[in-house]
């Protein structure tokens, strides 16, 4: 898990002056694009596709860009997890509990899911990881959605 957290954070880090080279990769960028179009479309993969499409572009499609690219996607949504799992937290009870259990379940998955691009050589697959912790975290947001996000589908009892 280490290993991917340091993989995930260079990549989201980058290289010095890559914000300057590419405009999407600076601070804020990520949530303001897709905080925009998630106010106007509603669809969160839909919005995540397009700042990754966008961002890659301006950054000429190589494969350092779409990494990250998708590493600045990645630590977006990885703030609202964070929120949501920390509303739930507040909950106390049961929530907090399925929160501290699911979290470490789906830490778990997420890392064994997107670990089987890092067997394989060629920088593509780098890529290929980074896309995967990028979607399984929005995925994760997804579900905490039900609980904590603007419209819950499931509605809990405070103690």
């Amino acid at each position: 898990m280490m290993k991917t957290m340091l993989l995930a954070a260079g990549l989201a880090l980058g290289v010095p002056g890559a914000a300057a080279a590419n405009p999407y990769l600076e601070p804020g960028r990520a949530a303001a694009e897709i905080e925009a179009c998630l106010a106007d479309s509603g669809v969160a993969d839909g919005c995540n596709v397009g700042f990754f499409t966008d961002c890659a572009e301006a950054g000429g499609w190589t494969t350092h860009a779409t990494i990250q690219c998708d590493g600045a996607a990645g630590a977006y949504w990885q703030t609202v997890v964070d929120a949501r799992e920390a509303a739930l937290r507040a909950l106390g009870g049961e929530p907090a509990a399925w929160t501290a259990r699911s979290r470490a379940a789906w830490e778990s998955y997420r890392e064994a899911r997107c670990a089987r691009f890092l067997l394989a050589q060629g920088t593509m697959y780098l890529q290929m990881h980074a896309g995967c912790l990028t979607q399984m975290t929005l995925e994760r947001a997804e579900d905490l959605a039900e609980f904590a996000g603007d419209e819950p589908l499931i509605l809990l009892e405070t103690e």
